[in-house]
């Protein structure tokens, strides 16, 4: 008979169903972690296959975006080249009155590189400067703006600059800038009846500098130094030199200076027009510190001035012949005669 609300026999469940549920669980979770891992294998340089699970990789950090700066900009370092790019050339000068023209046909032109009277003798300037200059003439606004069109283009643009040879400057300047005579301490001439500046004088020596300065800023390429030093034709005796002056001192210790007021790739460069010029302080020391020479083939020996310059001169690309027609070899510039 059985016990009173007692109708069926409920025991412990069995020992085996609770390991079936375990191994089912465990089952699970591992098919789980497998399908996980199968989205982190990472196969390395030989063919290897490693697990990378994100919790155990070491994060770098990320740089902060600056919410102000374009995406797009991308900050490049570039080296500045510590001097000028010295390289073979085939110039041609053009016309004294060509800044006053339309220089269009000279832009699109074939030409690399020109050559651009600026300063005359006679201390004039074919384009005008960004100074005033006193007793001579200068050229017209739209001088200035087709020079600084040409440097603008894919041009190498050369300023032949009469530096000292300005009878304009001297006159305007007897005292404090001119190359005196011996005898009454009055203006030089040399044998075409023009005035030099005396490069002792400071007053010379900036008033140079500031004519460099203003072409470099229109974008020259290159400054070249015509009738520069002391003259090396004429009444020599007669010229008023200070006892005692150091001629290729004072020259190399000028152009230690002009470099220091130009951009550093801006070739500074020396033109002459006889054989070995002592009497004007350009020796052969002192025209290796230009970066380029610039000779008329027909007065000046070149072979002999190539050898007299250092090892590492580069005669292709240093020395330049004032010519009118081309040479077989070497640098040049074809000039109007």
């Amino acid at each position: 008979m059985a016990t009173k609300g007692y109708n069926s026999y409920h025991g412990r469940s069995p020992v085996w169903k609770k390991i079936l549920i375990i191994i089912l669980v465990l089952l699970l979770l591992a098919g789980g972690a497998f399908l996980y891992c199968q989205n982190h294998l990472v196969y390395d340089e030989n063919g290897k296959v490693h697990l990378e699970l994100p919790f155990f990789s070491k994060k770098e950090p990320q740089p902060q975006q600056d919410p102000e700066k374009d995406p797009e900009d991308v900050d490049f370092l570039r080296e500045e080249p510590q001097g000028p790019i010295l390289e073979k050339i085939g110039a041609k000068e053009l016309a004294v009155n060509a800044l006053e023209e339309d220089v269009t046909a000279i832009v699109s032109g074939g030409e690399k590189t020109i050559v651009v009277d600026v300063k005359l003798a006679d201390g004039s300037f074919t384009y005008q400067p960004a100074f005033p200059v006193e007793g001579t003439s200068v050229g017209s606004v739209i001088s200035r703006e087709n020079l600084k069109k040409l440097a603008e283009a894919d041009k190498y643009v050369i300023a032949r600059v009469s530096a000292l040879g300005d009878t304009a400057y001297a006159n305007a300047h007897v005292e404090a800038a001119g190359l005196l005579r011996t005898w009454d301490e009055w203006l030089w001439y040399d044998y075409s009846s023009e005035c030099w500046l005396d490069l002792t004088k400071p007053l010379t020596q900036s008033y140079v500098k500031q004519v460099c300065k203003d072409l470099t800023d229109l974008g020259v390429d290159e400054i070249m130094l015509e009738n520069f030093g002391w003259p090396s034709v004429g009444n020599m005796p007669a010229m008023l030199v200070p006892e005692g002056t150091d001629k290729p001192a004072v020259i190399t210790a000028f152009v230690k200076d002009l470099r220091e007021t130009l951009p550093k790739t801006t070739a500074v460069s020396v033109a002459i027009n006889r054989n070995a010029p002592e009497n004007s302080g350009l020796t052969a020391a002192v025209l290796a510190e230009f970066d380029r020479i610039y000779a008329d083939p027909e007065k000046v020996d070149m072979d002999a001035l190539a050898a007299a310059m250092p090892a590492d001169f580069k005669r292709e690309a240093q020395l330049v012949q004032l010519v009118t027609q081309a040479p077989a070899a070497g640098s040049y510039v074809l000039i109007n005669e």
